[in-house]
């Protein structure tokens, strides 16, 4: 169900942006105009928690976060049907602002 393609669309203290994950086999792979990730994921039921390691590629693009560089994020959300509701959260302060997330299934895995 969760494996596919999907769109990302992401909100933050420094802005808005989106990107595009796959989802296979317990990993994301995705990436946006400055940024890969790269992760695992869990999914049960309707909730899917994930550990991403957001690697930047093109120096002049800020993250939503405010951060410069590199950084991991720990995304925790729900499944709705083709949509995932999250919020990430960076793993060493978990009491600072993270992001809001909204993820699409836009296709499935070939078979």
């Amino acid at each position: 169900m969760i494996e596919g393609l999907w769109i990302v669309q992401y909100e933050g203290m420094a802005g808005n942006g989106g990107g595009v994950a796959v989802f296979i086999k317990g990993k994301i792979l995705g990436g946006d105009t400055g940024y890969t990730y790269v992760g695992d994921y869990k999914a049960s039921n309707a909730a899917v928690s994930a550990q991403v390691s957001v690697k930047n590629f093109l120096a002049g693009v800020p993250s939503v976060l405010g951060i410069t560089g590199d950084f991991d994020l720990d995304i925790e959300g729900s499944i709705e049907g083709s949509v995932i509701k999250a919020t990430g959260r960076l793993p060493k302060d978990k009491h600072a602002a993270g992001i809001a997330l909204k993820l699409t299934k836009r296709a499935d895995l070939p078979a």
